[in-house]
């Protein structure tokens, strides 16, 4: 590989992965704009060396340089323009999308704007990944978990009313114009590359509270039935990863019990708990494999060892054989 295009690749990853680190940080005000900038910055590195290694030359990074003034590489668009030409390409316009997000960073940003980009931000992120992967043969699996590839968003409803009174109506009429250009930008597109839609899933359930969508009957001269949607948030639902858990039980249990990584798989695996891909104990990530879990498996799990002094023990004993019988299979 060119030298300036191997350390273009190196800068690129480092800014992706600092777009990560500084987005799943939920306490960080600034986490909107700080993954905009970087994460725009590591696409236009990661376009110009792939621009480099498909010319073999570092100069077609650069704009003819004029006398007088140094040199200047080409933009973030224009690199855009070279890689993907066709201008309904869903990565390019993605990309473009977060970048017209981060020049309206420089004048005007606030939090709210976080759901209206949630599926564009995360289809950005699974992008990059796959890209960096089929142009360089580079895998972000030694620097960032499954996990970290999935983005931790605050996705709650936009309120007009709510938003005018905190922000007033011009600010608000600018958000409320971004979501309907957005939502009906991924309608239209219709690809994940460009955005992910958020969707609910109908489940059955006793509790009404539990599920997307809900369903009542009516009397006959009310009408056959009614249907009302209920807005979940997957990050509020089951907000831990696998670490996460282990450390809530070991907290919660006070030291009576040491309670490890290996017992969280042994008590995944006796409670069955990833049997489905999504319950009210476990949701499954199916774009990028990433398990998450409720605040009810972690009090199912304390309530089990608590109540049953033998109840852990089996459990470790259980997946030791599983974990014999797997590798038997699997032969030497």
């Amino acid at each position: 590989m060119h030298r300036l295009s191997k350390q273009l690749l190196q800068r690129s990853q480092d800014a992706y992965l600092l777009a990560l680190d500084l987005y799943n940080r939920p306490t960080i005000r600034y986490r909107v704009e700080g993954f905009c900038f970087l994460f725009t910055n590591a696409w236009e590195l990661l376009l110009k060396a792939k621009i480099i290694k498909d010319t073999r030359h570092d100069r077609t990074i650069f704009y003819p340089k004029r006398r007088g003034q140094p040199r200047k590489s080409i933009s973030l668009r224009d690199a855009l323009k070279r890689v993907f030409p066709n201008e309904q390409d869903p990565v390019r316009r993605n990309v473009e999308e977060i970048a017209a997000l981060r020049d309206y960073a420089t004048h005007l940003i606030v939090p709210e704007l976080e759901v209206v980009y949630a599926g564009i931000f995360q289809a950005g992120v699974l992008n990059y990944a796959n890209l960096l992967r089929s142009w360089f043969g580079v895998s972000l699996t030694d620097r960032a978990s499954p996990p970290m590839l999935s983005l931790v968003f605050d996705v709650k409803q936009i309120e007009p009313v709510s938003l005018q009174r905190r922000y007033g109506k011009e600010v608000s009429d600018f958000i409320l114009s971004r979501q309907r250009s957005i939502e009906e930008a991924v309608s239209e597109a219709d690809s994940p590359q460009f955005g992910i839609a958020l969707t609910h899933r109908l489940v059955l359930t006793k509790k009404p509270s539990e599920a997307d969508i809900v369903l009542s009957l009516a009397d006959e001269g009310e009408g056959a039935a009614r249907l009302i949607e209920v807005p979940r948030d997957v990050s509020g639902t089951h907000p831990y990863l696998f670490r996460q858990v282990v450390a809530a039980v070991a907290d919660r249990l006070r030291g009576t019990v040491r309670f490890t990584q290996y017992d969280l798989h042994a008590m995944l695996l006796k409670l069955k708990v990833k049997k489905a891909p999504r319950s009210g104990y476990h949701y499954l990530v199916e774009a990028t494999g990433t398990h998450l879990y409720s605040g009810d498996l972690i009090d199912l799990i304390v309530s089990k060892i608590a109540t049953n002094p033998d109840y852990l023990p089996h459990a470790r004993l259980a997946y030791k054989r599983w974990l014999d019988e797997r590798k038997r299979k699997r032969g030497p």
